[in-house]
């Protein structure tokens, strides 16, 4: 082996003396116990040796260290260090480790001794370099390379493959030949990963090909890498062709057909190998468990998922990160919190962010938005890091609510924890408070995101279409365009709804025309429905049945039903009759088509007609779902239902209705208070005029009042918030399963067009 013996000593500390050393350096030295600020001139010359010999997962007997007295007690340490075996060691570490500076000391180190001619060394600093990301070095000693054989084409291609530079990665593989070599079982291993995750089948086949001619399937290394190309490619019929007639069967094999299996959603199979494995056998290790937990959780299979939990325990892998993790994640697709949070904490302090997510995310995934709120707490609590996945689930959370306080108490640490310009949390956020109804904290946040994508431009466009700013919808999603997004489905929706919320017909039409013309977008069930909408909105009843009945697919019941609400707005009882058929046709047990029939009759005065809608409800037991409205006070969520009277402070809340509706009728603004005043009996106690009466009398004056309902808001509890705002001069903003409306100085940003 060539040495350097006749560099000194004094050359050696001397050299390492002119390098500054990179952050990262700085922790592995100080994860060998030296003092970084502190380093003498003797310390400097052995400090990198100290460190290799601490990372080296192989330790030969010349590399014996005596930390003592600083000597190798075989040979000096000259010699030693600069061995071309132990340079080769020092690479390897530093490319597995990513200490690029560590790397290029030892490069000037090689190139100043003469050694970077060396075939050996040459290729192992490419390795270096390549797995460091700094591909330019790479291609640059790979260039002056007196003799390039395959280990050097083949770490270049790995280190193209590794930093995603598949076009390289290609290129580089097509010139193989003119380097006077032929690949080897790794460089197609390299290559059908390549394929793989990109999904480029077609160049995955061809690879194929050429590994049965160059008869390197028998290699387990390649047989595997082909086998995962093919699954994740989603052809798992070649994927299992490959798996029966691999000669040898390991871990990575089994492991990749179930994970195959399991990406293409047949749980059952990947089961069912799973119990073949083991019967094999082999038995699985933590990736192959992860695969099974998410199979049974996906499966909705409790016994089986519950059999397996036990094999994990007994197999002593239940509390590591991936297992555990999976473990919860499992429970939480099967529904069942307890057993997921139990799970973590059994895990205890092993349980990491990424668990702490899962258990958060598992409570939002089954609409417990409450008990992710305490989860996060708790995780906040035990000083768990928090990441942009964090903070986008627990926002889920508070816009399911939605809670406007818990909202801001979350932005407030997103801003400290400076993931506020992030895209995906801040349009989480922007999503959140658009559920709660604040668009000038939304227009905040959009503001705040450093390159909002096609998800941050559709929660903003969403946002101004729900909360009655139609017009900068349409706006925004014009200048949208022109950044050169291009419109998703939800674009589009947002968009159409906007149109139909200010009365917009040819925009909206022109919108709706140009999905398939300028955006290629086909139509969903959505769309039809908004447009629907949009022209019974407007009282174009004709047109909007023609429409239904001149559409590609078969109108669905989700179809029909904004003409029914149309004809009941704009008075048709006679196409509400024809509407409703069609709507039962699909859905005998909608409650709203039978109510909405009654309201009707009754209002046209054919009262026995109205009374045989409510039997026939009676009769085929259809339930209406109660009007429920809720606002959050003091960050507890407060619920109503009409002629509420379980609240503690229900004698107030009526007090405070009847102070409201006595000053609404004294000051007789219009002829519609005195209407409002007649159909007192039926509609004075709704839900949501319980809730905004204990807004008033429970939050500091001068403060919004928010309220949330599940239904429609009916025109007499509309107009009672207009009034409402105007003599306790509070804004209100009232969110129903529709639309918000902001109520302010006796107008609504609706425009009364709702």
């Amino acid at each position: 082996m060539a040495s350097i013996s006749d560099i000194g000593l004094y050359k050696y500390k001397a050299f390492f003396l002119s390098f500054a050393w990179s952050g990262k350096d700085q922790a592995f030295l100080q994860r060998c116990s030296i003092p970084v600020t502190r380093v003498s001139s003797e310390q400097i010359l052995f400090k990198n040796e100290c460190l290799v010999f601490d990372q080296m997962p192989k330790r030969i007997g010349a590399s014996t260290y005596n930390h003592e007295t600083r000597m190798v007690e075989n040979g000096d340490l000259a010699r030693y260090v600069l061995e071309i075996s132990h340079l080769i060691s020092v690479l390897k570490f530093c490319g597995g480790e990513g200490c690029l500076e560590l790397g290029r000391s030892y490069h000037a180190l090689i190139a100043k001794t003469g050694l970077d001619g060396d075939e050996f060394v040459g290729t192992s600093l490419i390795d270096m370099y390549a797995k460091c990301g700094d591909l330019d070095s790479a291609v640059l000693i790979f260039n002056q390379m007196p003799r390039l054989d395959v280990a050097s084409c083949n770490c270049l291609i790995s280190g193209y493959a590794s930093c995603g530079l598949f076009d390289e990665t290609f290129r580089f593989f097509m010139k193989y030949d003119s380097f006077g070599n032929i690949p080897n079982p790794y460089t197609y291993s390299t290559m059908l990963a390549s394929c793989g995750t990109l999904s480029a089948i077609e160049e995955g086949k061809q690879l194929h090909a050429q590994v049965v001619k160059m008869q390197y399937l028998p290699e387990t290394a390649v047989s595997n890498a082909l086998l995962t190309m093919y699954s994740k490619c989603g052809v798992m019929e070649d994927a299992e062709t490959v798996f029966k007639c691999l000669p040898r069967r390991n871990i990575i094999s089994w492991t990749a057909i179930i994970n195959g299996l399991y990406r293409h959603e047949d749980f059952d199979k990947a089961m069912r190998l799973f119990s073949l494995m083991r019967e094999s056998g082999i038995e699985p290790n933590e990736y192959t468990f992860t695969i099974a937990l998410a199979s049974c959780g996906s499966m909705k299979n409790l016994d089986n998922s519950h059999l397996l939990h036990a094999l994990v325990i007994k197999k002593g892998m239940a509390l590591g990160e991936f297992v555990g993790t999976a473990i919860i994640d499992m429970y939480s697709e099967l529904g069942e919190m307890d057993d997921a949070e139990k799970q973590l904490k059994v895990m205890g302090i092993l349980a990491s962010k990424v668990s702490w997510n899962a258990l958060t995310k598992g409570f939002v995934q089954n609409e417990k938005a409450n008990e992710a709120l305490d989860a996060f707490g708790e995780m906040v609590r035990k000083d768990a890091a928090c990441d942009e996945f964090t903070f986008s689930i627990i926002l889920k959370a508070c816009a399911s609510l939605p809670s406007f306080t818990s909202c801001q108490q979350i932005h407030a640490r997103i801003v400290k924890a400076n993931f506020d310009s992030n895209t995906h949390v801040g349009s989480s956020l922007l999503e959140a408070y658009t559920k709660c109804g604040s668009i000038e904290d939304a227009e905040r946040v959009f503001s705040r995101i450093s390159a909002p994508d096609v998800v941050s431009w559709n929660s903003l466009i969403k946002a101004y279409s729900q909360n009655g700013n139609p017009g900068r919808a349409i706006s925004l999603f014009r200048r949208m365009i022109d950044k050169g997004f291009r419109p998703t489905v939800s674009t589009l929706l947002a968009v159409l709804s906007a149109c139909s919320h200010s009365g917009e017909i040819q925009e909206g039409q022109e919108i709706f025309q140009s999905m398939v013309r300028e955006f290629g977008i086909l139509p969903e069930e959505a769309h039809y429905s908004c447009m629907v909408d949009l022209l019974g909105r407007s009282g174009q009843l004709d047109k909007a049945l023609d429409f239904i009945n001149n559409l590609p697919v078969k109108p669905t019941a989700s179809i029909w039903k904004p003409l029914l609400a149309a004809c009941r707005c704009h008075k048709n009882l006679q196409m509400a009759e024809f509407v409703a058929k069609h709507i039962l046709a699909m859905d005998p047990n909608d409650a709203t088509v039978y109510v909405t029939l009654s309201n009707m009759y009754a209002e046209a005065g054919q009262l026995v007609n109205a009374e045989n809608q409510r039997n026939l409800m009676k009769l085929k037991e259809v339930t209406k779902e109660p009007g429920c409205s809720w606002i959050e006070v003091n960050s507890k969520i407060h619920k109503f239902f009409s002629r509420d009277r379980t609240h503690p402070e229900s004698a107030k809340i009526y007090n405070k209705l009847k102070q409201v509706m006595m000053q609404i009728t004294g000051k007789a603004y219009t002829t519609n208070a005195n209407q409002l005043q007649q159909k007192e009996d039926s509609c004075l106690f709704h839900s949501e005029k319980l809730a905004v009466c204990f807004g008033l009398i429970s939050l500091p004056a001068g403060k919004p009042v928010r309220i949330f309902k599940n239904l429609r808001v009916c025109t007499d509890c509309h107009m009672f918030m207009k009034y409402a705002s105007l003599i306790t001069d509070r804004i209100i903003v009232l969110s129903d399963n529709y639309r918000f409306h902001h109520f302010n100085k006796g107008c609504c940003s609706c425009g009364d067009y709702w």
